[in-house]
């Protein structure tokens, strides 16, 4: 079989496998190694042999994980300028995004929207909308799991999860700077510096400084952000080893949208506008913090056991003023005199601490004349939020004519005294395990549980949104490799999410419950190109579908007064099926691709279609080329197409046309220390909706390109 790199979950037994290589091909020059080295040998080691958890926590590569898993590394990211989340997530196999707003994202898998983002293995749901802009500066590689998560995250939909792996120190004194000049007055620079802090090398850091500042094709809008990150390890023993660090991002933007602008009117025609059109007022913001200070411990115990504890404390800040613009039911906006819309304003203020204690056993053993690996774990989250909402004592007026909004219609408004709209303290502790047995030697199977202790107290504008769970998510899952390099594997696991959402009788709507099943090839060619083809099927009940804005009375009201004191949802059940196919790696010793095709078909209880404005069909390839006539020039082309998505309103359905996305870069580098490289993107100039998730949207944007200088020491 393959190496799956069992070690992986040691780097005490790979540092000591490198020492004795080592040590054998020098014995003419010494008879014993000096035991100073094997501290220095390890953490060195350590550094270079770093293997991500994955999707089951055994730290399995791509080909033997039993089920879809995408890596988008660093130099993909760096290439191709992905230097946030949202154009990162666009390029990824089986991921959609949909921006309904400038700063608020939901991202989906499947079907069905992601909850879980990870930093280094931890993480909590973080419900189904991520607020801002984060940056990808600060890390090596950004892990996409699709399908069943239950058994690294406890909850969560049965759509994937996000793994964000930080950068960590190199070996050698490392620096790099880059400054990008782009479209829409785009100035972005990046400083990346790495030494060692020792001469054996046992403690180093790395340091990267980011900071952007950016307008865009849609008026009024600007965004700048800094981030700041740090990170040093090293030895503490023979046997212990320590990493702790912060990261720090603050995210500003101006010109914002709180929802977006009308793409129906009254009479069932769809809008027709410019790219840039908002509905944004000059006074609108929003401004996000995240802080995030962690440390890791690692105890080798012996060769084959490695004990690691994990803390984080993250800090989130959220300050805005917003816009909200919207129509009475059954009148909407009128497609001639582009009247109809009224103002809403709002400013709130968020404010949430989180606190996650990760302890993992990982090891290996051997039984039945064959070595098995394992991983034990407990995990112990709280987390606390407070939402404030500040009246707006003026503003709530209605609009002049839609497409000749300038920005200043509606002055900024005077606020009342803020008090708090809702607050939340979940409690999400996990008692977790997975183990990995080789039955023959082409056979493995892989078995976990989770079990889930929830408890969330809140409160939302009154209402109780209090709820406790208590459960267990099993994971089956196995992987034989039929013929040399062909992995036949398939996994299951079932799920729930608890669900904030309130009903039409502003009771809790209750959890989710989803199970995903997976079953796939994968085939591993030359020069470590893999193929993964593989068929899903995910099911949920009891699915959050949003029904409309209230007071919880089933009462139109005549005013704004009460019209958006609640979102009401109701709970649905819904069934995804599809197919994927995935390549990545060298097709030759100049090209290399990366990408996929997904196909689904989603049908709710009835057997009509469901979440229509998920697209059905999506294709994402990276092509990069890298010619040995010139070694110093490398290009790529990146493509993104999606089918039609639609979405059935009271006025008429509004469609998206299936479209497609072309971009590309080509880099030049003058000397070891001095490169060039000019990206582009949507290079076709086509026109789409960013989003049909509501009925309010934007559109996406039209040709960007930036040129980058980089300085490596």
């Amino acid at each position: 079989m393959i190496n799956k790199r069992l070690f992986a979950l040691s780097p005490l037994v790979l540092a000591m496998h490198v020492h004795a290589q080592n040590v054998e091909s020098d014995t003419d020059k010494t008879e014993t190694a000096d035991p100073d080295d094997i501290e220095v040998i390890r953490i060195v080691e350590s550094r270079i042999q770093r293997v991500s958890s994955g999707a089951t926590g055994l730290g399995l590569d791509s080909f033997d994980t039993p089920q879809s898993l995408s890596i988008i590394e660093q130099d993909t990211i760096s290439n191709y300028n992905l230097s946030d989340i949202n154009s990162l997530f666009k390029q990824v196999t089986g991921i959609n995004i949909d921006q309904t707003e400038t700063d608020r994202t939901y991202f989906n898998a499947r079907g069905f929207d992601i909850t879980s983002m990870h930093v280094d293995g931890s993480g909590i749901p973080f419900g189904d909308i991520f607020v801002g802009d984060l940056d990808t500066a600060i890390y090596d590689k950004v892990e996409f799991i699709r399908g069943s998560n239950g058994l690294i995250t406890g909850l969560g939909n049965p759509s994937g999860t996000v793994n964000y792996v930080r950068k960590r120190p190199t070996n050698d004194t490392e620096a790099s700077v880059d400054f990008t000049l782009g479209r829409w007055a785009n100035m972005r620079t990046v400083a990346d510096v790495s030494t060692p802090l020792t001469d054996s090398g046992s403690w180093a850091a790395r340091a990267v400084v980011v900071h952007q500042e950016k307008e865009s094709w849609l008026n009024l809008y600007e965004n700048d952000r800094t981030v700041l990150y740090g990170v040093i390890d090293g030895q503490l023993s023979d046997d212990v080893t320590l990493t702790f660090g912060y990261t720090y991002q603050d995210n500003n933007s101006d010109g914002v949208t709180w929802g977006a602008v009308p793409l129906i009117y009254s009479d069932g025609t769809l809008l027709s506008a410019d790219t840039s059109t908002t509905t944004a007022m000059d006074w609108t913001y929003w401004d996000t913090l995240n802080k995030n200070a962690f440390a890791e411990l690692s105890w080798y115990i012996t060769d084959d056991l490695n004990y690691t504890s994990k803390l984080n404390y993250i800090r989130y800040e959220d300050d805005s003023e917003l816009f909200y613009t919207y129509s009475y039911s059954g009148v909407g906006v009128d497609s001639e005199t582009q009247l109809g819309l009224y103002g809403y304003p709002g400013k709130f203020t968020s404010d949430d601490k989180t606190l996650i204690w990760d302890n993992t056993l990982q090891g290996s053993f051997e039984a039945w004349g064959r070595e098995h690996t394992f991983n034990l774990g407990v995990s112990l989250a709280d987390s606390d939020t407070s939402d404030y909402d500040y009246g707006a004592l003026s503003g709530f007026d209605a609009m002049p004519a839609m497409l000749s909004w300038t920005g200043t219609e509606v002055s900024r408004p005077e606020w009342d005294d803020p008090y708090q709209a809702g607050y939340t303290d979940v409690t999400l502790n996990r008692f977790y395990g997975a183990v990995q047995l080789a039955v023959t030697d082409n056979l493995d199977f892989v078995l976990g549980a989770s079990f889930v202790d929830y408890e969330n107290e809140g409160e939302s504008w009154d209402v109780s949104t209090s709820t406790t769970e208590n459960g267990s998510s099993p994971y089956i899952g196995f992987t034989w490799e039929a013929i040399e390099d062909l992995n036949i594997y398939g996994s299951y696991s079932d799920i729930y999410q608890p669900q904030y959402y309130l009903d039409e009788d502003l009771q809790p709507l209750g959890s989710a419950e989803g199970r995903s099943y997976e079953l796939g090839v994968k085939k591993l060619f030359a020069d470590n190109f893999l193929l993964s083809v593989a068929v899903f099927r995910t099911e949920q009940e009891n699915l959050y579908e949003f029904v409309g804005y209230g007071d919880g009375d089933g009462v139109d009201d005549d005013d704004y007064s009460d019209d958006f004191d609640y979102a009401l949802y109701r709970g649905v059940s819904v069934e995804s099926n599809g197919v994927e196919v995935e390549v990545s790696g060298n097709l030759t010793r100049e090209i290399s691709v990366q990408g996929g095709f997904t196909a689904l078909t989603m049908d709710d209880e009835d057997g009509d279609e469901a979440r229509t404005f998920i697209p059905r069909r999506t294709l994402k390839l990276f092509a990069d080329y890298s010619p040995q006539w010139q070694e110093k020039l490398n290009m790529g082309v990146s493509l993104r197409w999606q089918s039609e998505t639609y979405l059935d309103t009271d006025y008429g359905r509004i469609t998206q046309d299936s479209y497609a996305l072309i971009g590309g870069y080509v880099n030049y580098a003058f000397n070891d220390k001095i490169s060039f490289s000019l990206n582009l993107d949507n290079i076709t100039n086509e026109k789409y909706y960013s989003s049909v998730r509501t009925d309010q949207s934007f559109y996406g944007s039209p040709t960007n390109y930036s040129l980058t200088m980089r300085w490596d020491y």
